[in-house]
């Protein structure tokens, strides 16, 4: 791994990430980011938590998902917020790095996360201090840049920066509500499958070899310490009105529970206590019903 400074790109658009960061923003990726400039100022207001001052906000972060999303069910919003939190530092990051060979370092006092009224992350805003690319990147010549020799050190490197971000937030979920780290890991996990399933699935890729990347990102966030038993499990389905080329799609069977089904009639489709019959159905009646309207 090497740093290089020999060069400054000449605009905010012209940054490694700008183009990744507008093609995410267009799609129904379920994640919106904004990259914020060096001189910008942060974003402010009460709804936006910079992650190194989340570890204070997570009583309040709690009991608004608590109250407004989970009916009363403590340990289902410690759930959804370790699997929210996810989405946004891993699975930005993950998607990134799977499509542009690059990813963005993630400093907690350099990432900020809005909430939205019912306890759920609808933004993340972000202000690299680095990103790393690949040797063979044009953007290697820029500074700012942290040149890595693989895609395996790439996702090495964005997976460390990320759990040093998440610790002290699942701690203080822990501390608050006994629901346990390990537990969390595993719902944060999940969104390194979900992210690089649906971006193989936008750009046509192989989804089998998406999967595969999406199991060694996850075994990096055991690097140093152990934190998460990867659970997850692929579920292929051949669907209706699918291109011909791939009718089969790749879904993920999620290693961890948030409890859904304690306070709703049913459970998600990628529950991995639901039956994989229940599991096809729903995935049908979505995804092949909405094809055909």
């Amino acid at each position: 791994m090497s740093h290089r400074a020999t060069g400054r790109a000449s605009s905010f658009t012209g940054h490694p990430l700008a183009g990744v960061v507008r093609w995410v923003n267009e799609r129904e990726l379920h994640v919106k980011v904004r990259l914020l400039a060096t001189d910008a100022p942060e974003p402010h207001g009460q709804e936006w938590v910079r992650a190194d001052r989340a570890p204070q906000r997570v009583p309040e972060l709690i009991e608004l998902l608590r109250s407004a999303a989970c009916q009363g069910h403590q340990v289902s919003a410690a759930a959804v917020l370790a699997a929210n939190l996810g989405r946004y530092v891993f699975g930005f990051a993950a998607a990134t790095a799977y499509l542009t060979g690059r990813a963005p370092g993630l400093s907690a006092p350099r990432v900020w996360l809005r909430f939205s009224p019912s306890g759920g992350i609808d933004e993340l805003a972000l202000r690299p201090a680095a990103t790393a690319v690949l040797h063979s990147d044009p953007m290697a010549q820029f500074s700012g840049t942290v040149v890595v020799d693989d895609e395996a050190a790439l996702d090495h490197w964005f997976i460390r920066s990320a759990v040093t971000t998440l610790t002290p937030i699942l701690a203080a979920v822990r501390d608050y509500t006994r629901f346990g780290t390990r537990p969390q890991w595993s719902m944060a996990a999940d969104s390194l499958y979900w992210a690089l399933l649906l971006a193989s699935d936008e750009v046509g890729r192989d989804q089998w070899a998406a999967w595969d990347r999406a199991t060694r990102m996850v075994g990096y966030i055991n690097c140093g310490k152990h934190r998460v038993t990867p659970r997850q499990r692929a579920f292929p389905l051949t669907l209706a009105r699918r291109p011909p080329e791939r009718p089969e799609r790749l879904f993920l069977v999620r290693g961890g529970c948030c409890f859904y089904y304690k306070y709703a009639e049913t459970m998600c489709a990628s529950c991995p206590l639901s039956s994989d019959e229940d599991r096809e159905r729903l995935l049908r009646g979505h995804f092949e019903l909405s094809a055909r309207s």
